[in-house]
């Protein structure tokens, strides 16, 4: 299914299809992605992880949250969306 904005319809969240303010998640998978994302750096130094590695992690931690592994499966399924920098 295309998330894009067509005339007339709203944009959905790229996870669970729920209508959004205009971005690519719903609230709460917004919160995730973001968490997600300002968390990377952390885990990387830490662990010397990859960016999929760390996705990876997030999937398999029982600590993690359904929200953050249902946007890290997304991440991981779509690789081209991502925007993190691995330097």
């Amino acid at each position: 299914m295309s998330i894009e904005k067509t005339a007339g319809m709203a944009l959905k969240c790229k996870v669970c299809y729920r209508v959004t303010a205009g971005g690519d998640f719903c609230a709460l998978h917004l919160k995730a992605y973001e968490n997600i994302m300002e968390n990377y750096q952390v885990w990387k130094k830490a662990l010397g992880l990859s960016w999929i590695e760390y996705l990876y992690e997030i999937r398999k931690n029982s600590l993690t949250g359904e929200w953050a592994k249902e946007v890290a499966k997304y991440l991981i399924d779509d690789e081209g969306t991502r925007d993190v920098k691995e330097d």
